[in-house]
């Protein structure tokens, strides 16, 4: 059976690639393989059900809508027609062939709609004989029986029979007198074998298709109890890979964007079903239900995420949509009280928001309660043992108190405290799941809703399956879902890898403004080591423009180029220290500036970016780039993490980018402690403070004018007309009037401002005497003592300029605005303040929505929509709020990812598909993916779908492994390089860059410690090394107190803790580690607690300047032994990297040599410097006194004696 699966695996996986599919789906419909197999005795046999779930999979992509020729998806109404064109051939043969046959004449005259369905066709098909049937049969499906080896040895056997039968009626006949008429003929065994199957061909053929996408479309979000504890659907979690599974996968290739989604949906919605069973299975025997006497269900203990459900009622069904049979929305009201629950938990309770999933249960427990341990029962023995009845969920809309207040209100600052113990839920339920419901209690079924019990929630991290889901089926649903056109083909696997290379594409750019991405020309000249030629004109200054010329092009290979440099100024934007633009100080490596220069230019780029190589940096750099070159364009930021994304922002507002543009969306910023609030609240108090503040400086230039700034600076409306008819008009008045006094002030007298009688204008009659007395003025005023004094201060004290200009009071508290060294000097420190002001007046006009608008929504909306331009959020955000900005008319050109290599293939392709397409284009001009494929893959807990089904396969990867050209960066500036030597084997040519080098900080050895890098041997402690409390959590108490022992000794030796963390590869030594520091030392304010204890799988993209690791196995190497999680073990530490484990075990790993071959030159007991104080400082290369730790007992009594002198010094300063 298990060879027969593995056959029928193959054909899958030779069907869902193109290359494979062309050839060999003729072979499969020629010899009807499908009905073949599925009308086997084997396919008959109990066993067979995986068989029979592959031969499903199998029948799918036999009919999957796409030309096999042209690899073009079809369309429905494609689909359609090909259909009614096999039917229309069915109904000609039988007139053509059978025309005076009276069982055919229905199929002759019948409308395509009455006869397309399985069931018809059947009706119609059954009673025809054997040689209609082989007719039909070679004319439909040109199936010729005589010349099909197995069909005709059936045949054959049909022929024999008949004989057998006939020859048998004769000698009966011949026996016995003919009483009555002869019956109708019977057909014989194998005869009707034969019909069955060529019935069954000819309905394979033309019975109506199912169009997968339909079946989607009605099929329940939320995992209910059937599919939860469904082994063969959802497999146990440690799957071993000997054998095959009904699963889709996820290889190097698809078929069409819709197969692509098609196989991300089944694989993600069964893995949060596995997740969300793992919750269920922790959570219910928590609760410790029990059956009342009056038979009621009671629960007598409590759990941090379940609590007793107080009812359920449904408030509004609405009607279905035209053409649906599912309601359109299906509203109710959930109750629970708090009563009695903890504060923090309590506290968690009441944050649930709006979009959270919470599942609804109910528990009818045994007679006999179940005793055992968990991790022992059965997937299909839990619900059983539990009394689990029905599991529903449910998305929240609102979260009420008692008295009606809405908790889960979006806004922070409109939320309210919560009163009393009642909360009230108002949630959306699943239409398709409650339509079932309704259907089942039709046929006699109890009802579900009413009988519910238990509510459940989860982490909001992992709870984001449902939005995730919904976005696919979305997707999948919608004609609008295309990939910009350069990326298609290699986005499904197939053509040129390199095609979207930004020099293959014909928008590439031949000139970019680089700005400050250069440091001097000499930066330039070192950038571009291929390019044939470098002008870069002496004595150049930043900010830098290059363009770049093709000389030759060679096949396959890039364009031979000539570089050329200019420099241009960047014009002075005011006289204040914060208005002078804010420059990058990173000294690019040329391989940083070859992805900089990818990723402004259109088409994709993949950077590698190993550990320490300044991924976010590069990444930085491309938004300033993208941002000054391309102002009308939008940027949108995707990670794995929202601490990756506050690491891009915090660098992104040091450049020279005003921080009003930049947005954050999801909930995670709660999480951190950011300086600065980027979410969309926070931008929106942001611009209402802020147009505060530059109505106030409003107010504080009309008062310069002797204007009423109260009134100017009312409104943004009314300060816009204020520097338009005040500012604007002042600003062109002094220009009018520099041009007439003159560089040298020579005509000052004609701009001077006129006072006095002699000054009113007078009736002149006559030409002559008017142009005589305006002569006579003229000269008066040029020889006036005043024009004289101005004269003789404008050759040495001050310029026109400075004399002449308007807004002197404004700039009262710029320290000597003008220098007055020149003319020019001087013109364009005014010119720089005009632009301070327009500027100033920009910012007020992008402040006047926030001031139309009067609700925080649409505000919000307002930002996302058109203020912000770089937008911020998570690859489970993006698929969360898709709809939302699909709403709202988002529109995007950029896409920029990091960590890529960590997230799903889905939820990398849902962020490039955020906008509706144009013209049926996609608007994506750029998409940048920035990770590290040597680090982990994404987080997938089933090894079923992790290992059959490559869900942990990310986009990345996926084009890693399909050979498209990345830029990998290759030096590091993070560890010491003798730390670095430890995984730098993994990537290519990795250097060092030159401050690991020469800064004291890495010359310098780590206080009180020999090396800066040791494995420490851990023997067993107390007889024991490592243990299992429960089945996979893995504790090894010896490595626990070795690794606090060491931090400890640390921390006497001057470290700060928040410089130290420690890590395990597995949950159980963490949480293991964890209980050691809150007994040991996390107490004593001389210890504290290290900055973070976690797992090395939570620790990536993080780094400390010491880690201490703990590897607890001591019989089996474990998940070590894949060399992802080695290198980012061995990656995360600046200055000293400590790991403990057992020797003897990892040394004989062959995937983990490399490393442990370094490690083996040093000794194994943990080497330290006694004789060191906090503070003290040696050179690594200087020659040390060891003091070998040969075990924990030893390291402990070390431990004491610091200690005690260390509090004899403090006793000594105390006194």
């Amino acid at each position: 059976m298990s060879y027969l699966e593995r056959c029928v695996e193959m054909m899958i996986d030779l069907l869902d690639q193109l290359p494979t599919r062309r050839f060999f789906r003729p072979l499969m419909v020629d010899k009807h393989i499908v009905v073949r197999c599925k009308r086997s005795k084997v396919a008959q046999l109990p066993e067979a059900r995986l068989l029979n779930q592959l031969l499903g999979i199998l029948r799918y992509y036999e009919n999957f809508e796409i030309d096999d020729t042209t690899g073009k998806p079809l369309s429905r109404r494609e689909v359609t027609d090909l259909h009614y064109e096999r039917l229309q051939l069915l109904q000609r043969v039988c007139f053509q062939e059978f025309p005076d046959n009276p069982s055919l004449k229905p199929i002759m005259l019948i409308n395509v709609a009455n006869l397309d369905s399985r069931e018809a066709l059947v009706q119609h098909f059954e009673p025809l004989p054997l040689e209609v049937l082989k007719t039909l049969s070679a004319k439909v499906c040109y199936l010729d029986v005589s010349k099909d080896p197995t069909l005709a040895v059936m045949e054959q056997k049909v022929k024999e029979a008949i004989a057998a039968q006939e020859k048998a009626e004769a000698e009966k006949e011949a026996t016995e007198p003919k009483k009555k008429k002869r019956k109708k003929k019977v057909k014989t065994e194998e005869e009707q074998r034969l019909c069955e199957l060529l019935v069954e061909i000819l309905v394979n053929r033309l019975e109506r298709p199912v169009m997968q996408q339909d079946d989607v479309m009605k099929m329940p979000l939320y995992p209910t109890e059937e599919l939860i504890w469904d082994p063969n659907l959802v497999p146990e979690e440690h799957y071993s890979g000997d054998y095959s599974l009904a699963l889709p996968k996820l290889n190097l290739q698809f078929l069409t964007i819709h197969d692509y989604l098609l196989r991300n949906f089944n694989l993600f919605r069964l893995e949060s079903t596995h997740e969300i069973r793992d919750d269920l299975h922790d959570q219910i025997p928590r609760m410790k239900a029990s059956l009342d006497q009056d038979g009621s269900t009671h629960f007598s203990g409590s759990a941090r995420m379940a609590i007793p459900l107080g009812g359920l009622e449904v408030m509004n069904v609405k009607r279905p949509k035209v053409g649906e049979e599912v309601p359109s929305e299906v509203r109710a009201e959930v109750r629970w009280s708090l009563t009695g629950v903890l504060p923090h938990v309590r506290e968690e309770w009441d944050t649930l928001r709006e979009h959270d999933v919470i599942f609804l249960i109910r528990i009818q427990p045994p007679a006999e309660p179940y005793d055992g341990r968990v991790a022992d029962l059965s997937v299909a023995e839990f619900p059983q043992k539990f009394g689990v009845v029905s599991v529903r969920g449910a998305e929240i809309t609102e979260l009420l108190d008692d008295e009606g207040n809405v908790l889960s209100d979006p806004n922070p600052a409109e939320r309210r405290s919560p009163v009393g113990d009642i909360r009230v839920a108002r949630v959306l339920l699943d239409p398709a799941q409650y339509h079932q419901d309704l259907e089942a209690m039709a046929a006699g079924k109890p009802e579900v809703y009413s009988t519910l019990n238990l509510v459940m929630r989860r982490k909001p991290k992992e709870n984001n399956f449902k939005a995730i889901l919904h976005t696919i089926r979305s997707l999948m649903n919608n004609e609008d879902t295309v990939v910009p056109d350069w990326l298609h083909d290699l986005f499904l696997g197939y053509g040129d890898p390199g095609a979207a290379q930004y020099w293959k594409l014909p928008t590439s750019l031949n000139q970019i403004d680089f700005r400050d991405t250069f440091l001097d020309d000499d930066h330039i000249l070192e950038s571009f080591p291929d390019a044939e030629d470098i002008d870069v004109p002496d004595n150049l200054q930043r900010p830098f423009r290059l363009s770049f010329e093709k000389v030759r092009d060679e096949p396959g290979k890039r364009p031979i180029e000539r570089v050329k440099a200019s420099a241009y100024t960047l014009p002075n934007m005011g006289p204040y220290p914060e208005c002078k633009p804010r420059e990058n100080f990173i000294r690019f490596t040329p391989v940083q500036v070859e992805a900089i220069r990818s990723g402004v230019n259109p088409g994709l780029t993949m950077v590698v970016g190993p550990p320490g190589t300044g991924k976010t940096d590069t990444a930085v750099q491309v938004v300033n780039l993208l941002f000054h070159n391309f102002p009308d364009q939008k940027i949108v930021l995707v990670a794995h993490s929202n601490q990756a994304l506050n690491d891009l922002f915090e660098k992104i507002v040091a450049l020279d980018i005003p921080e009003r543009y930049l947005l954050r969306l999801g909930r995670g910023i709660d999480e951190l402690d950011a300086k600065q609030d980027f979410s969309k609240w926070g931008r929106v108090n942001h611009m209402l403070k802020r147009r505060l503040e530059l109505l106030a400086k409003v107010e504080r230039l009309a008062d310069t004018f002797d204007l009423s700034g109260q009134d100017v600076a009312y409104t943004c409306e009314n300060a816009q007309h204020f520097f338009l008819h005040h500012v604007q008009y002042r600003w062109e008045d002094f220009r009018r009037k520099l041009g007439i006094a003159g560089k040298n002030g020579a005509n000052i007298h004609k701009v001077l401002t006129k006072t006095g009688p002699a000054n009113k204008k007078r009736r002149v009659e006559g030409e002559a005497e008017a142009d005589d007395s305006r002569k006579r003025t003229e000269a008066l005023e040029e020889n006036s003592e005043e024009a004289k004094k101005l004269r003789e201060r404008l050759k040495g004290e001050i310029t026109v300029v400075s004399l002449l200009f308007p807004f002197g009071k404004f700039f009262a508290d710029v320290p000597r605005l003008f220098p007055s060294e020149s003319y020019e000097s001087d013109l364009e420190i005014a010119e720089g303040c005009f632009r301070y002001f327009e500027n100033m007046f920009r910012e007020i006009e992008e402040c006047r929505a926030f001031e139309l608008l009067r609700n925080s929504r649409d505000r919000g909306d307002y930002l996302i929509t058109t203020h912000s331009r770089i937008i911020a959020m998570t690859c489970t955000h993006a698929a969360l709020t898709r709809s939302t900005l699909m709403n709202l008319a988002f529109k995007y050109d950029n896409l920029l990812m990091e960590e890529s290599a960590q997230i799903l293939e889905v939820e990398t392709f849902i962020p490039m598909l955020l906008q509706n397409a144009e013209n049926g284009f996609s608007r994506l001009k750029r998409v940048m993916l920035i990770g590290d494929h040597h680090q982990l893959p994404p987080v997938v807990k089933n090894r079923a779908f992790q290992k059959y089904g490559h869900l942990d396969q990310s986009l990345y990867a996926r084009f890693v492994r399909l050979k498209t050209p990345t830029v990998d960066l290759n030096l590091q500036g993070r560890a010491r390089p003798s730390i670095a030597d430890l995984y730098s084997w993994r990537y290519r040519d990795l250097g060092n860059l030159p401050n690991v080098l020469t800064d004291d900080r890495y010359r310098y050895a780590n206080p009180g410690l020999t090396y800066p890098y040791q494995f420490v041997n851990v023997a067993d402690f107390e007889g024991r090394g490592e243990s299992q409390p429960t089945p996979y959590f893995y504790q090894n108490l010896g490595e626990a107190e070795y690794c606090v022992a060491l931090f400890m000794y640390m921390r006497l030796m001057g470290i700060a803790a928040e410089k130290i963390s420690v890590l395990s590869t597995y949950n159980g030594q963490k949480a293991l580690i964890r209980d050691v520091v809150r007994t040991r030392c996390a107490w004593n304010p001389l210890f504290g607690e290290p900055a973070k204890i976690t797992t090395v799988d939570k620790y990536q993209g993080q780094q400390n300047d010491f880690i201490i690791v703990s590897l607890v196995r001591t019989q089996h190497v474990g998940h070590l032994r894949d060399v992802r999680r080695l290198v980012v073990t061995m990656s995360r530490a600046r200055f000293g990297l400590y790991v403990f484990g057992r020797f003897s075990l990892f040394e004989n790993c062959f995937e983990l040599t490399p490393v442990f071959s370094r490690f083996a030159k040093l000794p194994r007991d943990l080497c330290l410097e006694l004789q060191e104080q906090p503070g003290s400082r040696r050179l690594l290369e200087a020659e040390s006194t060891p003091t070998a730790v040969s075990d924990l007992q030893q390291m402990w009594s070390l431990l004491q004696e610091k200690m005690k002198l260390q509090f004899q010094d403090l006793s000594a300063q105390a006194f």
